[in-house]
């Protein structure tokens, strides 16, 4: 971008007195001060084109020879205040919360540079308001909320049928299988699956419940 957005984005809503008192650029305050009028007009007239806001800019603003604005500069206006308040017509309020909270801060600390007691323990209290920094957040209630979990060994609760005598099972399976392990990898070479086995429910003689 051609400018320094930030400058616009910190200041926008500085009275000119501050934007002063800040060191900020005549030329820059000057700019301000258009773009918070053209900012005004978008707030009246929300439905418009930016080509009629180039319009308006051009009709009653000058440069320093007196002649209307050019159009670059107008556009530049308007690339300004869409990328420091966003599309106007898309603007949620967010954006006004956020420069509300803003506000407040700037207020504080010009209150705090004058050591105005009164103010800043007024715009403490609003920001705490505003905030609703005296409630509790409901998503942050500090506990740590489990699903309740019954284990059981009856596995026909999950429709499963239990194998009977299923450790007599367990031993006559271990005793065919044992030893047989390396040759895992030989063996699976030499199988030729033609077709994707069925996929079958796992048995077992312990499942869980949720509740």
């Amino acid at each position: 971008m051609r400018f320094n957005i930030d400058i616009y984005a910190d200041n926008l809503m500085l009275p000119v007195e501050e934007l002063r008192a800040r060191r900020v650029e005549e030329q820059t305050i000057t700019r301000i001060v258009r773009l918070r009028d053209i900012y005004n007009y978008m707030l009246r007239n929300p439905l418009k084109k930016d080509r009629e806001y180039i319009d308006y800019i051009q009709a009653n603003y000058t440069d320093d020879n007196g002649k209307p604005l050019s159009k670059r500069k107008a556009y530049e206006d308007i690339e300004i205040l869409h990328a420091v308040i966003g599309n106007l017509q898309q603007c949620s309020k967010e954006w006004h919360r956020w420069r509300f909270n803003n506000m407040i801060m700037e207020g504080y600390a010009i209150a705090l540079r004058h050591e105005d007691a009164a103010a800043i323990a007024k715009l403490a209290q609003q920001y705490g308001k505003y905030n609703q920094l005296d409630k509790n957040d409901e998503r942050d209630t500090g506990l740590l909320v489990v699903p309740h979990i019954l284990f059981v060994f009856d596995v026909t609760v999950q429709g499963f049928q239990p194998i009977p005598n299923v450790y007599q099972v367990i031993d006559k399976l271990t005793a065919e299988l044992g030893g047989r392990y390396d040759r895992i990898a030989e063996d699976a070479d030499a199988v030729e699956i033609a077709n994707e086995p069925e996929k079958l429910p796992a048995h077992g003689n312990a499942s869980t419940v949720s509740e």
